[in-house]
């Protein structure tokens, strides 16, 4: 990582000082023994989360990503040693013992240097960090196995004092909290904007008093992408590409304002759907997006396929692939996530993935670009 840019400056950037009055009361009596906090910071582009700071503590707020009415998720950090809150989890630093349930803050706590604080996982057939696998091996780090379905005794003879989680709708990891334990929903994934995602890692670094870190880590990506943007501003022509594949018959594609399609028009190219509301996926049948398609420039795909992908493999997954442009002329783009890191990686390099996406649909302009999730199949 780079030199860190001025504490001074990342704080005028970034830290919104201001007056709390106007915001709903929350049902938690906690928070009113906390006051007005002596700053706020409010994510430029993530929607999910705030940090409000008193003196050396801060108070974490997580909205519920499915309904903002809904109390928000609150945690403590208490650094100062001085506070006792009511009513809302209190994590005292420094953090020494937690527990990832996804991949993704393993990648965070690799970028942020607290790996050896990580002391349980779930799913770590998903993780690729070497310091992690040999940790798992010698028992440091223990297996909880999968996140929808942890080992509860393995979790409780670990001692976290919280675990990361990746929050679902159907799943609240209710046995988690009723068994004393406190869980943190990390509902980055959920963001429709690249950046959005990104922004996350300050959420992160909230926890480790790594803010600063993270601040900087975002800065310099965010930096990166929109420096890609601007040099796509004045493209003229903007290839039409198409994505996904079916999936027990139905062709799941990326609503109009989610984050793929984000990344699509960021990267210069023209989507199909672009213009379809929903951050979400649309459902459509093969006829249906064959017939919005089948011409497109350019096809991109992500797949977990051991060795090598080709187009031998895209036609034997559906004979009728062969009939689609993108397929005859050979322009088809792939992030084949068996080797790639794409899931996860790419949401935490956001400028990387679409300088990917730029180089294949406007090779003129990126022509000197390494790719690093995403490349055309080979020709055979």
């Amino acid at each position: 990582m780079a030199k860190l840019l001025p504490l001074v400056c990342l704080c005028a950037s970034f830290l919104l000082f201001s007056c709390t009055s106007g915001k709903k009361k929350s049902a938690i009596t906690g928070l009113s023994e906390l006051g007005i906090p002596d700053s706020v910071y409010i994510p430029n582009h993530a929607g999910g989360f705030r940090i409000s700071y008193y003196g050396l503590d801060k108070l974490i707020e997580v909205t519920n990503p499915w309904d903002s009415t809904l109390t928000p998720d609150y945690f403590f950090i208490d650094n100062s040693g001085q506070h006792s809150i009511k009513g809302i989890p209190v994590i005292k630093a420094p953090v020494t013992n937690w527990s990832a349930f996804s991949s993704s803050q393993v990648v965070l706590a690799d970028i942020l240097g607290v790996l050896e604080t990580l002391k349980s996982v779930a799913e770590p057939e998903y993780i690729s960090n070497q310091q992690i696998k040999n940790g798992l091996q010698s028992e440091a780090v223990k297996n909880v196995g999968m996140a929808s379905m942890p080992d509860l005794e393995v979790i409780l003879l670990s001692h976290p004092q919280f675990i990361f989680v990746s929050p679902f709708k159907d799943n609240q990891y209710d046995q988690l909290r009723e068994a004393g334990l406190v869980v943190v929903p990390d509902a980055g994934y959920l963001e429709s904007s690249p950046l959005g995602r990104t922004e996350w890692i300050i959420f992160f670094g909230a926890f480790f008093n790594l803010e600063k870190e993270a601040l900087h880590y975002f800065i310099n990506a965010k930096s990166a992408y929109q420096e890609v943007q601007q040099q796509l501003a004045e493209v003229k022509i903007k290839p039409t590409i198409i994505t996904g594949y079916l999936f027990q018959d139905i062709w799941f594609l990326p609503a109009g304002e989610s984050y793929i399609a984000t990344l699509f028009r960021d990267a210069g190219a023209s989507y199909p759907y672009s213009e379809t509301p929903g951050k979400g996926s649309l459902a459509l049948d093969f006829e249906k997006v064959f017939h919005d398609t089948h011409q497109c420039e350019y096809w991109v795909l992500t797949v977990n396929h051991p060795g090598k992908f080709g187009y031998g493999d895209l036609a034997a997954m559906d004979v009728r692939y062969a009939d689609f442009g993108a397929f005859k002329n050979r322009k088809v783009i792939c992030s084949n996530t068996s080797s790639s890191g794409y899931f996860e990686r790419g949401w935490v390099e956001p400028h990387a993935v679409l300088m990917d996406l730029a180089k294949a649909f406007h090779p003129d302009i990126f022509s000197q670009h390494q790719p690093v999730y995403f490349t055309f199949i080979d020709k055979e």
